[in-house]
């Protein structure tokens, strides 16, 4: 299986090195010093052990050509531009596989959602009739522009957008098995997204906004994020994705990691631009259009969204389509730019999966 994989920080540079180790035919598009480091090796370390891989690295997609595999490993605010580059990548047959955090663009069924894909341009690169839904649970860290290190590695949850698992999951499931990476196929794919969502849409904009770490947010926090989390629930209710389990029940889970940096304070401290739409936005948007009120969320967002404008991290097109570079002023928030009665981890690692 040809493999091509755009996003090689620590779950992308992951990926790459476990398929490469097994002997799967593994091309990263990088360019610059990414791209002249990789090419002197990838060093995945787990469980103390180090392994040193030689994927193929291009600075061209064009150099690539069609794949069987499109892994997509990047930041939500890069994902506009990176579905652009990876064109030439994408043949009828290829499959694409987004490791993303929070809501994907392909979410909902009928009106795509403004939060993330403002003017449709990821639904327009990315068709999602070959499109594999990813949920990533591992805790990795980039140490370096060749080197990741793998604090934690569970699972990779495979689904078809549509529902079920089909012949693409169970092919994607056996190609991950021979490389280490264990495959979970589910049958709704959404309701995992937006299961893991839950535990991570209240506490990495509360981290973002007070630069604290998971712990102190779980003592010091703790209505605050059940609240959110409690509007959360109520809007997986409403759109099929319920929650079953207490807030309490996976605030435990959470304080099990200790004293970790979320994926969004980390982007925070290296002024990089956040994953606000993904991860908060975009369940504020599906809330509108499901007739339930969200108020913490709403008041989450619009002080995150402040925060990232004063500091010049605000991913250009937060809700005006614009793009995804940072900017200095501010989109509406998603009640006003979808319409208020519209139907409208850790030190551990370099992204919280």
């Amino acid at each position: 299986m040809r493999i091509g994989i755009i996003g090689a920080g620590a779950i992308g540079g992951w990926v790459a090195a476990k398929l490469a180790a097994a002997g799967e035919s593994v091309a990263v598009l990088a360019r610059g010093a990414t791209a002249e480091a990789l090419r002197d090796g990838l060093e995945l370390v787990e469980r103390g052990e180090s392994t040193v891989v030689h994927p193929r690295v291009v600075s061209s997609a064009e150099e690539l050509g069609e794949q069987d595999m499109l892994v997509i490993a990047v930041k939500a605010p890069a994902l506009a531009s990176a579905a652009a580059a990876a064109a030439p990548m994408i043949g009828p047959a290829t499959i694409i596989l987004p490791m993303l955090n929070g809501v994907p663009w392909w979410f909902p069924e009928g009106e795509p959602l403004r939060s993330v894909d403002p003017d449709g341009t990821i639904a327009a690169a990315l068709p999602e009739a070959q499109v594999v839904g990813c949920v990533v649970h591992a805790a990795c860290r980039r140490d370096g522009p060749a080197r990741v290190v793998v604090a934690h590695a569970d699972k990779l949850i495979l689904g078809d957008p549509a529902g079920g698992a089909g012949e693409r999951v169970h092919r994607l499931c056996a190609v991950f098995e021979r490389a280490g990476i264990r495959p979970d196929p589910t049958n709704n794919v959404r309701r995992a997204i937006w299961y893991k969502l839950w535990g991570n849409a209240t506490i990495n904009p509360l981290s973002a906004l007070t630069l604290a770490t998971a712990d102190r947010l779980l003592a010091e926090c703790r209505p605050l994020i059940l609240a959110g989390m409690a509007e959360l629930a109520a809007v997986g209710a409403a759109i099929g994705c319920p929650i079953e389990e207490s807030g309490e029940e996976r605030m435990q889970v959470t304080a099990r990691l200790g004293a970790f940096k979320t994926s969004m304070l980390q982007d925070v401290e290296a002024r990089r631009p956040i994953e606000l739409e993904a991860l908060l936005g975009a369940p504020i948007e599906l809330a509108r259009r499901a007739g339930v009120a969200v108020p913490t969320l709403d008041a989450l967002y619009a002080m995150t969204q402040l925060m990232a404008e004063s500091r010049g991290i605000l991913p250009v097109g937060t809700a005006d389509g614009e793009g995804d570079q940072p900017k200095a002023g501010g989109g509406a928030p998603p009640s006003a730019a979808a319409g208020a009665s519209s139907a409208t981890s850790p030190p551990l690692r370099g992204r919280e999966d």
